[in-house]
């Protein structure tokens, strides 16, 4: 799950959803990015059937396939006799790692999805960071401590070390004995990708807690379940505070 070759970390490739495969899967894209970019507004139609598939040179039964695919992730409705349109973004699954991908850095939702992901992997990640102090073994921990030094040692938010934060945060998860909360690595891989190419990248560090992720490594590897947790939700908690002053100044 974590790779590592000579040079560091590198960023695994997820199977990150269920898409289908061809040309339904290159529709699907295509739409969904539009709809998450404001392109086709919430409340208004799509493009009918027709023009889908002159514009794009696929079949009715592509379009269609591709329509049931957004429909499934809450992104539009079809009714027979007002077309397919676009839904209130409260209906969208926001935990779907398709849906956080195809938004843009620059989209409207953009820094809200950063803050309200962060909010959400602080309902998480603690406590995952407990278990992981009880249950690590000699791996996991060996890959939090030393991803945890890249972390702290550079720029945090250079690309170049975007797969030292996915090891860290995914080896907790796993470290947690959790099958449930190794299933929130997929998640946790679409939105950093998603925030540091959006916020995190602006996050100044006036706002960051330091030796953040070392604070969390040792705790877990004292085996102090109380302390790694305390250590995880302060960090994820500057993050918040940091996207939410950036947020209201935009």
């Amino acid at each position: 799950m974590i790779l590592q070759d000579k040079n560091g970390f590198v960023m695994p490739e997820l199977q990150l959803s269920s898409l289908p495969t061809g040309a339904v899967k290159q529709l699907v894209n295509k739409l969904g990015k539009r709809i998450a970019n404001g392109e086709y507004a919430v409340g208004e139609n799509i493009p009918m059937e027709p023009e889908l598939v002159a514009e794009n040179g696929v079949s009715r039964t592509v379009v269609r396939e591709a329509v049931k695919v957004l429909s499934g992730k809450g992104m539009v409705r079809t009714a027979r006799r007002y077309g397919t349109h676009v839904c209130e973004i409260d209906e969208w699954n926001l935990l779907d790692p398709d849906v956080i991908g195809w938004h843009a850095p620059d989209s409207p939702m953009a820094k809200q999805i950063f803050i309200e992901a962060t909010s959400f992997r602080i309902l998480i990640e603690p406590h995952a960071a407990a278990l992981a102090a009880a249950n690590v073994n000699d791996i996991q921990r060996e890959v939090i401590q030393s991803s945890a030094t890249v972390l702290e040692s550079v720029d945090r938010y250079q690309h170049s070390v975007l797969a030292a934060d996915f090891a860290f945060h995914a080896t907790v998860l796993e470290a947690s004995g959790s099958l449930l909360l190794r299933q929130f690595r997929r998640f946790l891989h679409a939105v950093l990708h998603f925030s540091y190419a959006t916020v995190s990248e602006q996050v100044q560090d006036e706002h960051r807690v330091p030796n953040a992720h070392g604070l969390v490594a040792d705790a877990i590897a004292a085996g102090n379940a109380e302390l790694a947790q305390q250590h995880m939700h302060a960090m994820l908690s500057t993050d918040i505070a940091a996207a939410n002053s950036l947020y209201r100044s935009a």
